[in-house]
């Protein structure tokens, strides 16, 4: 029993221990780490312009995703919902440069600017809702219609079978969604600096033009880190959201 819980400690352990040891390397390397240590205000300042672009592009898309995705599921909606549908494959196969490029260019002739924040996170929330619709909308379809039957036969409105059945049954394929789109969000964040969105592209592109490796890799190894960040914190609040009946059901479907 102690021998199987120290394979199961070392199995974690180890490729957080290569990871640390291989960013180390790329930091000692290419001299990110001194860049960063002597620019270490501006850093924190693009890590939370990084953040804010992720974080509130995130909740936008997660709000209107969720809401679309449900409402197409609904008999008044059953006529508009395969092209809705359609129009959501189509724009989740665009480019993120592209919809970068299309927020530039767009949001000017509606009267707002195609500079800044506020472009990049239209930007960033027009690009990651697509998942987010498409898998609320095929996780609700998919529950079984015995088990809405069966709860409409006991009495149950329809809008306690949404809130009891439908959605807490479809919340693992919802989940996934939410996690998609936000290791889009995540890595498209640094093409919001071309629009003058700010966050961690700032350096990277920096580098790039400077061809300076060091400062390239002090902007994108955070951001990597931060999709970790955010895909660890999706995965342990999945647990506590999902029903440990639902979550059995999905590892005996797997």
């Amino acid at each position: 029993m102690t021998l199987r819980i120290w394979f199961q400690l070392v199995k974690k352990l180890v490729p957080l221990f290569l990871t640390i040891l291989f960013i180390s390397w790329l930091y000692n390397y290419y001299g990110a780490w001194d860049y960063t240590i002597k620019n270490i205000p501006e850093f924190f300042r693009l890590i939370v312009e990084h953040f804010t672009l992720v974080i509130i592009s995130m909740v936008c898309a997660v709000l209107v995703g969720v809401t679309l995705g449900t409402m197409m599921t609904r008999k008044s909606m059953e006529n508009a919902s395969s092209t809705i549908m359609t129009v959501v494959n189509v724009w989740q196969s665009i480019p993120s440069l592209a919809v970068l490029a299309l927020a530039y260019g767009f949001l000017p002739l509606i009267g707002l600017s195609g500079i800044g924040m506020t472009p990049a996170l239209i930007a960033l929330f027009l690009h990651a809702v697509a998942p987010i619709v498409r898998n609320t909308y095929s996780g609700i379809d998919a529950v079984s219609k015995d088990v809405i039957e069966a709860a409409t036969g006991m009495g149950m409105t329809k809008r306690q079978i949404l809130f009891q059945i439908e959605l807490p049954n479809a919340l693992p394929v919802i989940a996934g969604g939410v996690r998609t789109a936000t290791a889009i969000i995540v890595g498209t964040a640094p093409l919001a600096f071309l629009i003058g969105g700010g966050g961690l592209g700032f350096w990277i592109f920096t580098g790039i033009d400077l061809v300076d490796t060091g400062i390239m890799i002090a902007g994108a190894v955070p951001v990597a880190l931060i999709a970790m960040l955010f895909d660890f914190c999706l995965a342990r609040s999945e647990k506590f959201f999902i029903s440990r009946g639902v979550q059995t059901i999905e590892v005996e479907t797997v």
